[in-house]
């Protein structure tokens, strides 16, 4: 079962890393809330990275094909998977995410979740402003870098 998430949601963490999910995200949830969720440190941006469990399974899949006679694989698979946690939705809708999972990010006490097709990513309030933050010329540039890169180059039609 595939699922693209939608929506950006600003939330709250407490003290004890507990974050109430908005109604709207736990019902894009719901269907594989039941199976739990992995959490870790994305590889490049200062935030965390939320898996739904078949999801991660999907990805996990992928790293175990590689070689593990390659010492850069392993090194990659290392810093790909640092602090990755199982955690759940609990039955009052928040997701508990470990304090010391959360001090790799500089998560405080407001956050935003973002998707990012089928995995999530949660961010400190201010780091999320900046890292979406550019220039109309800066996001053009962006855009067609990305987009451009998706054509064919073959097709001469």
């Amino acid at each position: 079962m595939d699922i693209f998430f939608f929506g950006v949601f600003n939330c709250k963490a407490d003290a004890k890393g507990r974050v109430m999910l908005p109604v709207a995200l736990r019902n894009q949830m719901a269907p594989v809330l039941k199976d739990g969720f992995f959490i870790k440190k994305a590889y490049y941006s200062d935030c965390l990275e939320l898996y739904p469990a078949y999801e991660w399974n999907r990805v996990m899949s992928e790293l175990n094909q590689k070689s593990r006679f390659d010492e850069e694989n392993l090194d990659f698979i290392r810093m790909y998977t640092a602090g990755l946690r199982q955690i759940e939705v609990d039955a009052n809708g928040r997701l508990l995410i470990p304090k010391d999972v959360i001090g790799m990010v500089g998560i405080t006490k407001e956050i935003v979740i973002a998707p990012i097709g089928k995995h999530l990513e949660i961010w400190d309030k201010d780091t999320y402003e900046k890292a979406i933050t550019a220039t109309k010329e800066e996001k053009k540039a962006l855009a067609k870098r990305v987009m451009s890169s998706n054509k064919n180059v073959d097709n001469v039609s």
